[in-house]
């Protein structure tokens, strides 16, 4: 029988947050999540939040980072030093920003098991020659089939975009303006993980006017759900889009406009698309093979600790 892991950790991203916690694994983190946060996981019993205080007396068998404040200073400030020589995985979720080839990552511990999100990010981060493992997004398969009866595109808000250019919202407002194109954000109006699938599936197409930073959640979601994607053919979106196969992704904001035209005016082109965005996605972004690849990682950096350990002390 596989062991359950107690991992604590930093939440950054509740989406993936919320697609780790469906595992077999027992997350613990600080005290004061915001509201969005404990609205998202208020039924997840495997994710507890600790009392500061509380902290240095739990039992931990690995400490996921996943932002550089809780690396470079808050693990000190909150975690005894027994639990700071615990197995460490640092989960990068984003692409390079301080250069986009040049940019030395600041994990350099070779204890360190450092992960990326896409092979994008893997290959545009100096890494320092470190061990580096890919652990794509991965979303759960849903009964929930994608109509596109509605004539209209959607963009969702996961998180309150921190930079218009990074995120494209000046890119969202231009194209508004054009088409018709609605906001669906997580947190607001009873909109949650759970049910994001059934407020998305009515749509024509998703929008994701991101230039530089990883696909979210709601980019998964939707090729699951078999809903045509147009985006910006920037970072790790082409990889996962083929364009004009089972999508749009383009770094010619006119010729998106013009598809996106043209998917409101012809739902069955629509769902064409989707239809092999889904198969896509069913054959490479599963829930099951996300937890697999997490559950092998937690093993195998527990393992390695343990092996390591005992040869110091041999």
């Amino acid at each position: 029988m596989a062991q359950r892991y107690k991992v604590f950790t930093w939440p950054v991203h509740q989406q993936y947050m919320f697609a780790l916690a469906q595992g077999e694994v027992d997350f613990f983190v600080p005290e004061g999540q915001n509201a969005s946060f404990k609205a998202q996981f208020s039924a997840q019993k495997n994710v507890t939040e600790v009392a500061l205080p509380e902290l240095k007396n739990l039992d931990f068998d690995l400490v996921l980072f996943q932002d550089e404040a809780g690396y470079q200073t808050r693990q000190f400030e909150i975690l005894s030093e027994q639990q700071r020589q615990l197995p460490k995985i640092y989960l990068e979720h984003h692409p390079p920003k301080q250069h986009p080839t040049n940019a030395k990552h600041f994990v350099k511990d070779a204890d360190v098991q450092l992960v990326h999100v896409n092979p994008y990010n893997a290959l545009m981060w100096d890494n320092h020659e470190l061990n580096v493992t890919v652990i794509e997004n991965g979303v759960p398969e849903t009964p929930i089939s994608f109509s596109g009866e509605k004539p209209a595109g959607v963009i969702v808000l996961e998180e309150f975009p921190a930079d218009d250019r990074v995120t494209g919202m000046d890119i969202f407002r231009q194209v508004k303006e054009a088409l018709p194109i609605e906001i669906i954000q997580i947190g607001k109006d009873g909109v949650t993980y759970q049910n994001l699938p059934e407020k998305l599936c009515l749509y024509r197409f998703l929008f994701c006017a991101d230039r530089y930073q990883s696909p979210q959640f709601s980019v998964f979601m939707a090729i699951m759900l078999g809903i045509p994607v147009v985006g910006l053919g920037t970072t790790a979106l082409p990889a996962m889009i083929e364009n004009e196969v089972s999508g749009f992704a383009h770094t010619d904001l006119n010729y998106l406009t013009s598809q996106m035209k043209n998917l409101l005016n012809n739902q069955r082109l629509a769902v064409q698309l989707g239809a092999n965005a889904q198969k896509t996605a069913t054959s490479l972004y599963t829930l099951n093979r996300f937890l697999a690849d997490w559950n092998q990682l937690f093993a195998r950096t527990a393992y390695k600790s343990t092996i390591t350990n005992h040869n110091l002390i041999v």
